[in-house]
Protein backbone atom coordinates (compact mmCIF):
# COMPACT_ATOMS: atom_id res chain seq x y z
CA UNK A 1 0.00 0.00 0.00
CA UNK A 2 1.48 3.55 -0.88
CA UNK A 3 0.13 6.47 1.45
CA UNK A 4 0.58 10.50 0.76
CA UNK A 5 1.27 12.16 4.25
CA UNK A 6 -0.15 15.27 3.77
CA UNK A 7 -1.82 15.72 7.19
CA UNK A 8 1.28 15.62 8.84
CA UNK A 9 2.77 18.39 6.56
CA UNK A 10 -0.59 20.84 7.08
CA UNK A 11 0.44 20.55 11.26
CA UNK A 12 3.76 20.50 11.06
CA UNK A 13 6.37 22.65 9.37
CA UNK A 14 7.74 21.13 6.05
CA UNK A 15 8.92 17.54 6.71
CA UNK A 16 11.71 17.60 4.18
CA UNK A 17 14.70 15.39 4.18
CA UNK A 18 17.26 15.97 6.85
CA UNK A 19 20.64 17.15 4.44
CA UNK A 20 20.96 19.89 2.42
CA UNK A 21 23.88 21.49 -0.13
CA UNK A 22 24.52 24.46 2.03
CA UNK A 23 26.49 22.90 4.95
CA UNK A 24 29.34 21.48 5.99
CA UNK A 25 29.20 18.08 6.25
CA UNK A 26 31.65 16.63 9.41
CA UNK A 27 31.79 12.61 9.32
CA UNK A 28 33.73 10.41 12.34
CA UNK A 29 34.23 6.83 12.10
CA UNK A 30 36.23 4.12 12.98
CA UNK A 31 37.44 3.01 9.58
CA UNK A 32 37.68 4.75 6.43
CA UNK A 33 38.23 3.33 2.74
CA UNK A 34 38.76 5.50 -0.06
CA UNK A 35 37.93 3.95 -3.89
CA UNK A 36 39.12 6.90 -6.13
CA UNK A 37 38.23 4.18 -9.08
CA UNK A 38 34.62 3.46 -7.64
CA UNK A 39 34.61 7.12 -6.15
CA UNK A 40 33.65 6.21 -3.03
CA UNK A 41 34.03 6.83 0.67
CA UNK A 42 32.87 4.00 3.27
CA UNK A 43 32.85 4.72 6.77
CA UNK A 44 31.99 2.02 9.11
CA UNK A 45 32.26 1.25 12.59
CA UNK A 46 30.26 4.17 15.22
CA UNK A 47 29.49 6.03 12.24
CA UNK A 48 28.23 9.66 13.13
CA UNK A 49 27.50 12.40 9.97
CA UNK A 50 26.63 15.79 11.31
CA UNK A 51 25.74 18.90 9.31
CA UNK A 52 24.41 21.84 10.86
CA UNK A 53 21.74 20.69 12.90
CA UNK A 54 20.96 16.98 11.81
CA UNK A 55 22.91 13.92 13.01
CA UNK A 56 23.31 10.27 11.81
CA UNK A 57 24.47 7.54 13.30
CA UNK A 58 24.79 4.12 11.66
CA UNK A 59 27.05 1.44 11.67
CA UNK A 60 27.60 2.14 8.49
CA UNK A 61 28.33 4.78 5.99
CA UNK A 62 28.75 4.73 2.26
CA UNK A 63 29.25 8.00 0.42
CA UNK A 64 29.29 7.83 -3.62
CA UNK A 65 30.98 11.11 -4.81
CA UNK A 66 31.15 12.92 -8.97
CA UNK A 67 34.05 14.71 -10.33
CA UNK A 68 33.01 17.71 -11.91
CA UNK A 69 35.97 17.28 -14.31
CA UNK A 70 34.11 15.56 -16.69
CA UNK A 71 31.45 17.77 -16.95
CA UNK A 72 32.43 21.14 -17.09
CA UNK A 73 36.01 23.17 -17.45
CA UNK A 74 35.53 25.99 -15.11
CA UNK A 75 37.62 27.69 -11.96
CA UNK A 76 36.14 24.78 -9.76
CA UNK A 77 37.58 21.73 -11.98
CA UNK A 78 38.79 19.27 -9.87
CA UNK A 79 36.45 19.58 -7.18
CA UNK A 80 34.08 16.78 -6.24
CA UNK A 81 30.46 16.46 -4.93
CA UNK A 82 28.46 14.12 -3.33
CA UNK A 83 26.22 12.39 -5.43
CA UNK A 84 24.72 9.65 -3.29
CA UNK A 85 25.08 9.03 0.93
CA UNK A 86 23.99 5.39 2.21
CA UNK A 87 23.81 4.72 5.96
CA UNK A 88 22.98 1.33 6.92
CA UNK A 89 22.87 -0.64 10.43
CA UNK A 90 20.55 0.73 13.26
CA UNK A 91 19.87 4.07 11.18
CA UNK A 92 19.10 7.10 13.30
CA UNK A 93 18.33 10.51 11.71
CA UNK A 94 17.79 13.63 14.28
CA UNK A 95 16.79 16.72 11.94
CA UNK A 96 14.26 19.74 12.51
CA UNK A 97 12.62 18.07 16.15
CA UNK A 98 12.18 14.88 13.62
CA UNK A 99 13.14 11.12 14.65
CA UNK A 100 13.73 8.89 11.76
CA UNK A 101 15.08 5.40 11.94
CA UNK A 102 15.16 2.46 9.93
CA UNK A 103 17.75 -0.46 9.00
CA UNK A 104 18.72 1.86 5.61
CA UNK A 105 18.62 5.43 4.54
CA UNK A 106 19.68 6.42 1.30
CA UNK A 107 20.15 10.02 0.31
CA UNK A 108 20.41 11.59 -3.13
CA UNK A 109 21.01 14.90 -3.87
CA UNK A 110 20.31 14.74 -7.51
CA UNK A 111 16.67 13.88 -6.78
CA UNK A 112 16.65 15.45 -2.97
CA UNK A 113 14.92 12.51 -1.63
CA UNK A 114 15.86 10.37 1.57
CA UNK A 115 14.41 7.04 1.58
CA UNK A 116 14.31 4.60 4.37
CA UNK A 117 13.63 1.20 4.46
CA UNK A 118 13.47 -1.70 6.85
CA UNK A 119 10.90 -3.71 8.44
CA UNK A 120 9.84 -0.95 10.87
CA UNK A 121 11.40 2.10 9.28
CA UNK A 122 10.19 5.17 11.64
CA UNK A 123 9.39 8.84 11.40
CA UNK A 124 8.54 10.55 14.65
CA UNK A 125 7.35 14.41 15.35
CA UNK A 126 6.35 14.65 18.29
CA UNK A 127 3.74 12.53 18.96
CA UNK A 128 3.15 12.35 15.31
CA UNK A 129 4.42 8.54 14.01
CA UNK A 130 4.25 7.02 10.82
CA UNK A 131 6.05 3.49 10.20
CA UNK A 132 5.98 1.22 6.87
CA UNK A 133 8.82 -0.92 5.53
CA UNK A 134 9.82 2.18 2.73
CA UNK A 135 9.29 5.80 3.61
CA UNK A 136 10.46 8.14 1.04
CA UNK A 137 10.87 11.59 1.91
CA UNK A 138 10.39 14.28 -1.08
CA UNK A 139 12.26 16.96 -0.49
CA UNK A 140 12.01 19.52 -3.24
CA UNK A 141 8.79 18.65 -3.26
CA UNK A 142 7.61 18.69 0.26
CA UNK A 143 5.75 15.34 0.25
CA UNK A 144 6.44 12.06 1.78
CA UNK A 145 5.41 8.39 0.88
CA UNK A 146 5.12 5.30 2.72
CA UNK A 147 4.81 2.27 1.87
CA UNK A 148 4.24 -1.13 3.41
CA UNK A 149 5.77 -4.82 3.07
CA UNK A 150 3.82 -7.59 1.59
CA UNK A 151 3.51 -8.92 5.72
CA UNK A 152 2.67 -5.73 7.51
CA UNK A 153 1.16 -2.58 6.43
CA UNK A 154 1.46 1.39 7.04
CA UNK A 155 0.91 2.68 10.38
CA UNK A 156 0.21 6.43 11.17
CA UNK A 157 -1.06 8.08 14.64
CA UNK A 158 -1.91 11.90 14.04
CA UNK A 159 -2.36 14.51 16.94
CA UNK A 160 -4.57 16.82 15.22
CA UNK A 161 -4.38 19.71 17.99
CA UNK A 162 -0.87 21.25 17.45
CA UNK A 163 -0.80 21.75 21.41
CA UNK A 164 -1.14 17.83 21.54
CA UNK A 165 1.55 17.24 19.21
CA UNK A 166 4.31 18.32 21.30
Amino acid sequence: MLIGVEALQAQQSPLSSPLNSKEQIQIAADQLDVDNRNRTFIFTGNVKVVQGTTVITSEKLKVWYKDDTAEQASPQAGNSRIQDIEASGNVVILFDGRTATSDKARYSTENETLTLTGDNATVVDGKNTIRGSKITLYRAKDRITVESSPKGRVEAVFFPNSKDAD
